[in-house]
């Protein structure tokens, strides 16, 4: 059942808040496209000579990093009086990574035999140290923002993000072009850590005023912290369309599977240059500008579950596509199709689970829905990794995770859309 809205009656915070969410979130997605996870870093990886499971994990070890935090901290976040300063603090600390990977890859002498550990460990080091933000930063945003206009918010991000993206095409084809590996990859990395920075600033301007803040609830959990882990199991078996959230999220991988290993399979058959993958790029981002605007408009009418549900066809038509076309043009088309696809499933993905949680343990069950994801991210990235070094087929991966986006069109079948639910017992 979804959770009644908190009122926000000073409307000038609300529209500060909500238009500094959207730079946060869009200057910080736009960042990472200069280190794009869906196309530049499998690549990347590939040509420091890293394997086929390392390559299909790439797209996933931020958000797996990410997520991995939450749970254990999540009872700290339900007693905090105010989130604001929780999140600047580690959200600095988050991004500092960047920052350094940079560095030392452009001033570092001797440093090929350990630049595929430094670029792998980058995301993982950042997602760790975000993962102590996340939960606060959620709960933060969906008091903060009113809930018919959260919709809206993550489509605004994803806008600039796509807008971002676009232009951090061009560059990264400039830069892979003009220099030298480790010095290509460390200039992505500082173009990275500006934009992040400037997110992080964007953030220092919101209005946490008196009726955001948080108020402890009775149902807080009180205790041994070894009693609250006992409790999660059972506190997520309480809240059936959870779990079933839980497995549409791991089905509904189809998009994850099948791009860790497009862009290698696109050069490859192409026989295009590495610096051709950021035209996909800017494909890419072109795809979640129209997938944007469709999901805030969809979702700010309807609620997310159509849109998981519309992203999954997508999934669908993208997985039957790449597996047959052989041309430079038609690897592009198809990453338009995954960023329209892949943006409207989150944007539909993180509505969904903000209003299908219990206003108040939304916090601790956000987390929880975030730990789960951590192992239906690497599981099915692992699947398809194990499957493409066992086969050498990327075809069989993408019927793999076309057979995974139906599989999860059925679950969500049985999850119902909270907001009907509120106008139907009303």
């Amino acid at each position: 059942m979804s959770a009644a809205a908190p009122q926000h009656p000073h409307t000038h915070a609300v529209r500060r808040n909500f238009i500094c969410h959207c730079l946060e979130g869009g200057f910080y997605m736009g960042g990472t496209a200069f280190l794009a996870p869906e196309s530049v870093l499998p690549k990347m990886v590939e040509t420091l000579g890293g394997r086929a499971w390392i390559i299909a994990m790439m797209p996933v070890l931020l958000p797996a990093a990410f997520a991995s935090m939450g749970i254990f901290i999540a009872p700290v976040v339900e007693r905090l009086p105010r989130f604001k300063p929780w999140v600047l603090t580690f959200g600095f600390l988050q991004r500092l990574p960047y920052l350094i990977t940079g560095l030392i890859l452009l001033f570092a002498d001797r440093i090929e035999g350990i630049l595929l550990p430094i670029v792998v460990l980058t995301p993982v080091v950042s997602g760790l140290i975000g993962g102590m933000t996340v939960v606060a930063w959620m709960e933060m945003v969906t008091r903060m923002v009113p809930e018919k206009a959260r919709a809206a918010g993550w489509a605004v991000r994803y806008i600039i993000q796509a807008v971002i993206g676009a232009l951090a095409g061009a560059v990264i084809h400039y830069v892979l072009t003009h220099y030298p590996n480790h010095e290509a990859y460390g200039w992505l990395h500082l173009a990275a850590f500006t934009l992040l920075f400037i997110s992080w600033a964007s953030q220092l301007f919101m209005h946490e005023d008196e009726h955001v803040r948080h108020r402890h609830s009775s149902v807080q959990p009180k205790g041994l912290y070894r009693d609250y882990l006992r409790s999660l199991p059972g506190l997520l078996r309480g809240q059936p369309h959870l779990i079933k959230l839980v497995l549409a999220r791991f089905t509904g991988m189809g998009y994850l599977m099948v791009v860790s290993f497009l862009t290698i399979h696109a050069l490859h058959v192409t026989g295009r240059p590495e610096a051709d993958e950021g035209r996909f790029v800017t494909c890419q981002a072109v795809g979640v500008v129209l997938g944007s605007l469709l999901a805030g408009w969809v979702g700010y009418r309807c609620g997310g579950k159509v849109l998981l549900q519309a992203s999954r066809i997508v999934c669908i038509c993208l997985c039957l596509w790449v597996a047959f076309t052989g041309s430079f043009i038609g690897f592009m088309l198809s990453y338009f199709v995954l960023g329209f696809g892949l943006f409207l499933d989150r944007v539909g993905d993180l509505t969904l689970a903000a209003e299908l949680c219990p206003l108040e343990r939304r916090s601790t069950l956000q987390a929880i829905l975030g730990f789960c994801n951590v192992f239906a991210l690497l599981l099915a990235t692992f699947i398809s990794g194990q499957l493409y070094a066992f086969t050498h087929s990327f075809q069989w991966v993408a019927a793999v995770a076309a057979v995974f986006a139906l599989i999860s069109m059925f679950i969500l079948q049985r999850i119902p859309e909270p907001r009907m639910v509120v106008v139907q017992k009303k």
